[in-house]
């Protein structure tokens, strides 16, 4: 392929865990930690904004000089690069949505967190971790040797402020009208939109008919919910390759 692809994590964790970028074959595939996690859970969140994730995942591009990058963002990663795609539009090649937040629905667990005094927020992410294979399990993941180091390395790679905080700035991102209008528009400047769900969860996935209707691709992948990447590594790579190399085979055919 032409352009990298950049995976923008969810709520919990991160996509860098070996069995999910091996998946990806020979393809330059990049997983950067969000603002308040991993590497950066020492950042100041206090004022923490969507667009602040936005500008940062756009920093690492740019500092890793990758050019256009195919988006792929999960969850409340969604969210995030759906912000990068309309302020840096010379950075995306293609948006791919694996569940990502569109409505307040989208965001009702973080609609919960946000509100939460962080004490309970704490008492709560406390207990999963507690457990990191009945909470990876409760969320549809088959449990294996694999699944509990996944969520317990999720579970880790993030204090409960950055819960809170990402949480809070997704709410208030998605919560206002120009967020969706932010979407139509990524779609009429004619950029490739893709939507990737787990056909056991899609039906909760509050998709804007008008935002199915436009969108370039639409995938659900079979006998997976939610954490698709964690139940089934390798058929999420090969559908998020199939939506970039179908977005860069429209580039060349516009092209011509």
């Amino acid at each position: 392929m032409k352009h990298p692809i950049v995976l923008i994590h969810g709520l919990f964790g991160n996509l860098s865990e070996q069995k999910i970028i091996t998946a990806f074959g020979n393809a330059a595939v990049y997983a950067p930690d969000l603002l308040g996690y991993g590497q950066f859970k020492q950042a100041d969140l206090s004022s923490l904004t969507l667009a602040d994730q936005a500008n940062h995942i756009a920093r690492f591009i740019e500092t890793h000089q990758l050019g256009a990058v195919h988006l792929v963002g999960h969850s409340v990663g969604g969210a995030v690069a759906v912000l990068v795609a309309s302020l840096y539009p010379h950075l995306a090649a293609s948006l791919t949505s694996v569940e990502g937040n569109f409505t307040l629905k989208d965001a009702f667990w973080s609609g919960q967190l946000a509100k939460m005094p962080l004490a309970e927020v704490e008492e709560i992410i406390s207990g999963y971790a507690k457990d990191p294979t009945a909470w990876i399990t409760k969320a549809g993941v088959q449990p294996s040797a694999w699944a509990t180091q996944l969520a317990t390395c999720w579970l880790s790679n993030q204090p409960a402020s950055t819960i809170k905080a990402q949480a809070k700035a997704v709410v208030e991102a998605t919560e206002v009208a120009s967020y969706l209008e932010t979407v139509k528009q990524i779609i009429h400047n004619g950029l490739a939109v893709n939507l990737i769900a787990g056909a056991r969860s899609v039906e909760g996935w509050d998709v804007p008919v008008w935002a199915y209707r436009l969108a370039t691709m639409k995938l659900n992948l079979p006998n997976t919910g939610h954490l698709l990447m964690a139940e089934a590594p390798e058929q999420f790579a090969q559908v998020v390759l199939m939506c970039a190399k179908y977005a860069e085979s429209l580039q060349n055919y516009q092209t011509t």
